[in-house]
C-alpha cells in the first residue's frame, strides 16, 4: 500500500478540461426529450406535469436526441453507446423476457436491427443474437470522454480514503463546489489521468475530483498463479520461510512468499520438499480433486479448497490452473464462504460492492466479478496482497491478474462492450464452482443450474430496493452499490 502523496496546491487551479457546474436533469417522454437546466425541484415539477421519469445524466453532457434518430439508424448494423446510467439487456425484445445482461453508461454496442422498426417510438434495438434493449437508450458515436469513464472499457486506479468526510469537488480546484463527502476507509476508483494526477488531482468516474493528499493509492498485487501444473502436488509458500535441510549441511536457503515447490510428502507438521522440509503452517498445498458428478468429462469447472485457500481450475479431469485466494473469514457466520456446489450466474467486468448497514464497507470498480452464491463472487482484489489466508466478507478474492485470466477462461464469453453478462440456463454454458474443506465434497445444491426466476431474484436482490426499476422507468437506474461480500 502506497503512502499518501503530498501535494503543494497552488492558489491557481491546474489547467484541466472544463467541467459543468450544474447538473442537467433529463426527463424522457415517449418520443420527446426535454432538457432542464437547474435543480431537482424544477425537473420534478416538469416531470409531474408530463407524467414522465427523471434521470440524472452525469457530466459533461450534450443535448440529448429524440428517441427515434431516423438518419442515425437508417444504415444497420451501426455502432452506438449507452446514454443512461444502467440498462438491462433482455433475451428477446419485450420487457418480460429473461435478463441476459446489463449495460452501463458509455458501453458501446453494435445495433444489428430494430423491431418492429427503427421508426417506431418504442422500438427495440437488437444486439445480434445476444439480446435487445430499448432503442431510446442508445446514441450514435462518438462517445463523450466522461461517459467512457463509467463504461466497461474504463481503466481505473484505486485508493483508500484515510480521513472521514473526504471532499469530492465539482472541478479540479479546492475553491469549487463540494459535491459530497466520502466515508473513511472506503475503497474508491479513479479514472486514469496522469496529467491531472501530476497536478495533485484524481478524477472520479462520475466526474468529481479529489485531492491526491486525501487519498492513499493502492499498489495492486502482481501475484499470479500457475498455469498447466500437470496435476502434480506442489505447495505455495505463504510467507518468507527458511528451508530446514535434511542433512543440516550446506548454506542457509530461504524462500520468498508465493514461491512454488514440489510436494514430496507430509509428516508431523512438515511439508517435505526437495532438499529438506518447511513448516506445514507456512505453505499451502495444491492437490488434484475429482470431477463432480454434475460436470461432464470435457466441461470446465472450478474447485475452491477453504482449508488451503487454494483455487484450482479444470478442463474435465485435467488441472489447467492453480492459485492462492482469500476466502471469507470463518469466525463469523455472515462472512463465511459457503460450502457447496454452485454455478456462476453473472459475470461483470467491474462492479461496486457494499456491505450491509451493520457492516458498512464500500469498494468501487471491483474488477472481473463472477457471482456464484447470492452476493458472493470470485473477483479481483486490488486492496491487498495477502492471498493464502482468510480475508474477505464471504467472496473469493483473487489477485487482479488471476481474476482477469479466470474471467476470460470461464464461459460464456462476454459480448463486446457489455459490463455484465448473465448465462441463460439452456442457452449458455455455466461453470460449476465446488467449495469444500480438506477435499470433503459438500452436497450439491445447484446441480441443474439456477432457475431463471431465482436468478432474477438474486440479481435484483443485489441492489438496494430504492434503486431497482420503478413502474414508469423499467430500464433506468443509477449505477448500483451492490450488497455483496468482498
Amino acid at each position: 500500500m502506497a503512502s499518501p502523496i503530498a501535494v503543494d496546491h497552488a492558489s491557481q487551479p491546474p489547467m484541466l478540461p472544463p467541467q459543468p457546474q450544474r447538473p442537467v436533469w433529463a426527463t424522457t417522454c415517449r418520443d420527446c426529450t426535454l432538457i432542464i437546466q437547474g435543480n431537482l425541484k424544477n425537473a420534478a415539477i416538469a416531470a409531474a406535469c408530463l407524467g414522465v421519469t427523471i434521470l440524472l445524466q452525469s457530466a459533461p453532457l450534450q443535448a440529448l436526441p429524440v428517441a427515434v434518430q431516423d438518419a442515425a439508424w437508417s444504415h444497420l448494423p451501426a455502432p452506438a453507446w449507452v446514454q443512461v446510467d444502467m440498462a438491462w439487456v433482455r433475451e428477446f425484445p419485450k420487457m418480460n423476457s429473461r435478463l441476459s445482461g446489463s449495460l452501463r453508461r458509455g458501453d458501446q454496442v453494435l445495433v444489428t436491427g430494430c423491431t418492429p422498426d427503427c421508426q417506431q417510438p418504442h422500438a427495440w434495438a437488437l444486439l445480434g443474437t445476444d439480446g435487445a434493449v430499448p432503442l431510446k437508450i442508445l446514441h450514435t458515436l462518438p462517445v463523450p470522454d466522461q461517459a467512457l469513464s463509467t463504461s466497461s472499457a474504463a481503466l481505473y486506479i484505486y485508493g483508500k480514503l484515510p480521513h472521514p468526510a473526504s471532499p469530492v469537488f465539482a472541478q479540479a480546484s479546492s475553491k469549487s463546489k463540494v459535491l459530497r463527502r466520502e466515508k473513511a476507509e472506503f475503497r474508491v476508483a479513479f479514472t486514469a489521468n496522469p496529467q491531472a494526477q501530476a497536478q495533485g488531482w484524481l478524477q472520479r468516474p462520475d466526474g468529481g475530483w479529489m485531492r491526491t493528499q486525501d487519498v492513499i493509492l493502492f499498489t495492486p498485487s502482481e501475484f499470479e498463479g500457475i498455469h498447466d501444473p500437470h496435476d502434480r502436488a506442489f505447495v505455495f509458500v505463504r510467507r518468507k520461510v527458511k528451508l530446514h535441510q535434511a542433512d543440516n549441511q550446506g548454506p542457509d536457503v530461504g524462500y520468498a512468499r508465493y514461491t512454488t515447490l514440489p510436494l514430496l510428502g507430509e509428516k508431523a507438521g512438515k511439508a517435505l520438499v526437495p532438499n529438506g522440509w518447511l513448516p506445514r503452517s507456512l505453505v499451502r498445498v495444491v492437490r488434484t480433486y475429482a470431477r463432480p458428478g454434475t460436470v461432464k468429462p470435457k466441461d470446465r469447472w472450478i474447485h475452491i479448497d477453504l482449508t488451503e485457500q487454494v483455487l484450482t481450475a479444470y478442463q474435465g479431469d485435467r488441472m489447467v490452473f492453480a492459485t492462492l485466494v482469500s476466502t471469507g473469514k470463518s469466525g463469523r457466520k455472515s462472512t463465511r464462504t459457503h460450502e457447496g456446489t454452485f454455478r456462476i450466474y453473472a459475470k461483470s467486468v467491474h462492479t461496486n460492492m457494499r456491505g450491509k448497514p451493520w457492516d458498512d464497507y464500500f469498494a468501487e470498480g471491483v474488477p472481473h466479478a463472477m457471482h456464484f452464491d447470492g452476493g458472493r463472487a470470485l473477483h479481483g482484489a486490488y486492496w491487498h496482497d495477502q492471498f493464502g489466508i482468510e480475508k474477505s466478507h464471504g467472496c473469493v478474492n483473487l489477485s487482479p491478474k488471476d481474476a482477469a485470466w479466470l474471467f476470460e477462461w470461464v464461459p460464456p464469453s462476454m459480448p463486446a462492450g457489455w459490463t455484465e453478462f448473465l448465462p441463460l440456463p439452456g442457452k449458455n454454458p455455466s461453470v460449476v464452482v465446488q467449495v469444500d474443506k480438506k477435499g470433503k465434497v459438500a452436497p450439491s445444491n445447484l446441480s441443474q443450474g439456477q432457475p431463471q426466476a431465482q436468478l432474477q431474484q438474486v440479481v435484483e436482490a443485489r441492489e438496494p430496493r430504492d434503486q431497482r426499476y420503478g413502474p414508469n422507468a423499467p430500464y433506468h437506474r443509477p449505477i448500483a452499490r451492490n450488497h455483496s461480500h468482498l
